[in-house]
């Protein structure tokens, strides 16, 4: 069960389902830590590996957990664009495997190869993340335990493809963020007609310009 929260206060959660096979974090045993620079170091090495970044422009990168509460970064999710404005999006596992190319489309915002900067690979810090997320631990109220990170995503803000809704918005820069799952001690789990459920918090964490970090508020 998933309670969004703010991390300054525990109110006004709403809840959604874990099953009991779906909480490996509970076992340990992550190959690849989701709160460990080590992990997203090894990630950029793949991705640079990987990608010919002479033919595409990232505009997004999601790091993500193999599963709910598990804490094993698995697959990194890449959106690009190609010269003749081919967006796709598209998975690199951490076991060096490369998903299959789907389209990317959408309404909202104007995707366009020669108006995008493109996310390079070099400038991503392993040592940052690591960094962002030790200091979310720290923000966890008190009697509330760590368990997962389950997504870091960066992108680029991109143009909207109305004029009227780009007002205020800082076309071009990098933005990231990152969630956070918890629980609550002693309050774990819950029966309910003979079934167990895990109870956790998820909590989106913004990372600012400067690097700082801030829980998003509600």
């Amino acid at each position: 069960m998933k309670r969004t929260a703010s991390l300054a206060a525990l109110v006004g959660m709403t809840a959604l389902l874990v099953s009991c096979n779906n909480v490996s974090s509970l076992l340990g045993g992550a190959k690849y830590p989701a709160d460990q620079t080590e992990s997203y170091a090894k990630a950029v090495e793949i991705l640079k590996e990987k990608v010919d970044t002479t033919k595409f422009k990232i505009f997004g990168i999601r790091f993500q957990e193999r599963e709910e509460l598990c804490n094993d970064l698995s697959s990194i999710s890449l959106d690009m664009v190609n010269a003749d404005n081919y967006a796709f999006r598209q998975a690199y596992y951490m076991d060096g495997r490369v998903g299959q190319m789907n389209d990317y489309s959408t309404s909202v915002n104007e995707i366009d190869y020669a108006k995008i900067k493109g996310i390079s690979l070099s400038k991503i810090d392993p040592a940052a993340i690591g960094r962002q997320i030790e200091e979310a631990k720290q923000l966890l109220p008190e009697g509330h335990t760590f368990q997962s990170v389950s997504v870091y995503e960066i992108s680029e803000v991109l143009p909207r493809s109305t004029g009227l809704m780009n007002r205020g918005r800082n076309i071009g820069a990098t933005e990231a963020e990152f969630k956070i799952c918890f629980t609550e001690d002693g309050k774990e789990t819950e029966t309910s007609g003979g079934q167990v459920t895990h109870l956790y918090y998820e909590a989106k964490i913004l990372v600012n310009a400067d690097g700082s970090i801030s829980p998003e508020e509600e």
